[in-house]
């Protein structure tokens, strides 16, 4: 059984809090679970991301085997609404819970973010999952990235006998598809900021998911994300 898999099987109930209609683990239970299973885990917490509107993205990574994953949460008020210019206070609170959702991400009581009361009891091959999303490319390079190397090749090699080749091909041509995806992403980027057009950019970049702004975020050069910065802070919210 993989890491994903076990840390996925266990019951957080009892250690589930409630914030208005959301229910989420506490960051000190979460840790606590996590290395009691995996002593070596770690975490780190990033710079976060303050927007032009005063807005505030907060991010961290949880390594668990070797295996990264990052997070990342805007500062929320009581009603669960981002907050412009927030507190100290708030930052961390939204440090910790962001600290809890990547400790999720490998398994522990991603559950509860689903709004399920007990962890799913019937485990899904990593081969069924790969195909529930092999039509989405995006989709499926984040499905991708997220499994662990025992995971992947269960799921690449998975395919019944007279199918994996099949299987395989498609696998690597919808990975294609997503590089090809986000290679034009970066390049409409980098044109958007050579001809200084803040909205050609602000609208890509707004319908990205979280995912696709780390990996497109990622690829462009340190000089590049800060020309990107200032120019999405001419934009006037």
């Amino acid at each position: 059984m993989h890491k994903y898999t076990e840390l996925a099987q266990i019951d957080c109930s009892e250690f589930i809090e409630k914030k208005g209609n959301l229910s989420y683990i506490s960051w000190a239970s979460a840790w606590h679970i996590l290395c009691e299973k995996y002593p070596d885990a770690t975490y780190e917490h990033h710079d976060w991301v303050e927007r032009p509107n005063g807005e505030i993205m907060v991010f961290c990574t949880v390594t668990v085997g070797g295996k990264s994953l990052k997070a990342h949460l805007p500062v929320l008020d009581h009603r669960n609404t981002p907050v412009k210019n927030p507190t100290v206070f708030q930052i961390n609170t939204s440090m910790q819970r962001c600290f809890a959702k990547a400790i999720s991400m490998h398994g522990l009581g991603l559950y509860v973010y689903r709004g399920e009361d007990l962890p799913p009891e019937e485990h899904i091959p990593p081969y069924k999952a790969a195909i529930d999303v092999m039509d989405l490319p995006i989709k499926f390079h984040e499905f991708v990235k997220n499994l662990d190397d025992e995971a992947r090749d269960e799921a690449f090699n998975g395919a019944p006998a007279g199918e994996k080749t099949k299987f395989k091909q498609q696998w690597r041509t919808t990975l294609a598809d997503a590089e090809s995806q986000f290679d034009e992403y970066v390049n409409f980027i980098r044109e958007g900021v050579e001809e200084e057009d803040a909205n050609k950019v602000y609208d890509l970049v707004n319908d990205f998911t979280a995912y696709e702004k780390g990996v497109v975020w990622d690829r462009l050069t340190e000089s590049q994300q800060v020309n990107v910065r200032k120019l999405l802070e001419t934009i006037d919210e």
